[in-house]
C-alpha cells in the first residue's frame, strides 16, 4: 500500500492533471498525469479514465523498471519514493546516479540527501521540483506516520478498493 499512498499523495499532486496535450519545462510533449510523449502519437485531450488509465500503466511500469536494478531498499516507503524518482526523471538518470550508488552501498541516508540534486530543468532550478523533492525525503527515510488521520483515511478507501476489485465490481 506504500507505493499506492505515494502515488496518489505525492506523484499525482507534483505532476498535475492535465487533460489537454503541453510542454512540461523541460520541452516534452506530456499529458495526463506526467506522461510524457517521446513518440508524438499523442491525442489533443483526453478523459480523466484514459489519464488514470494511462497513470497506473506509467507507475507499474516505472516500479518494474527501479525493480529490475535489484536494489535493496530499507523499506517499501523508500522503494515508493524512488518509483516516484524514477516516474519523473525516467530509469536512465536513476539507474546512473549516485543515489543509486549509494543504496547499493546501504547508505540509505545519503541517498535520500541526494534527492536535492535533482531540481533542474533544461539547467534552470524548478522550484515545482525543489517542493517535490523536499517532499520525497521522508518517504525515502521511511519517516511516515501511519497513525495520521490522513493516512488511515487512504488505508480505509484503499482496502476498500482492493475488496471491490477482488470481487469484480
Amino acid at each position: 500500500m506504500s507505493s499506492a499512498y505515494v502515488a496518489v499523495n505525492l506523484t499525482v499532486p507534483s505532476e498535475g492533471v492535465s487533460l489537454d496535450t503541453y510542454f512540461d519545462p523541460a520541452g516534452i510533449q506530456t499529458y495526463c498525469i506526467g506522461h510524457a510523449d517521446f513518440e508524438g502519437k499523442a491525442k489533443e485531450s483526453y478523459t480523466e479514465d484514459e489519464c488514470v488509465e494511462i497513470f497506473v500503466k506509467d507507475w507499474t511500469k516505472h516500479e518494474k523498471q527501479l525493480d529490475s536494478l535489484k536494489l535493496k531498499f530499507s523499506s517499501e516507503w523508500q522503494r515508493a519514493a524512488l518509483t516516484d524518482f524514477t516516474f519523473n526523471l525516467g530509469i536512465g538518470n536513476v539507474s546512473s546516479s549516485t543515489l543509486v550508488s549509494l543504496i547499493r552501498k546501504q547508505e540509505h541516508e545519503l541517498a535520500c540527501d541526494q534527492l536535492i540534486r535533482w531540481v533542474y530543468a533544461g539547467g534552470v532550478i524548478l522550484k515545482g521540483l525543489v517542493v517535490r523533492r523536499e517532499e520525497t525525503k521522508p518517504y525515502c527515510l521511511g519517516e511516515v506516520d501511519t497513525e495520521s488521520r490522513e493516512y488511515k483515511e487512504f488505508e480505509k478507501f484503499w482496502n476498500s478498493l482492493s475488496n471491490e476489485i477482488k470481487r469484480g465490481e
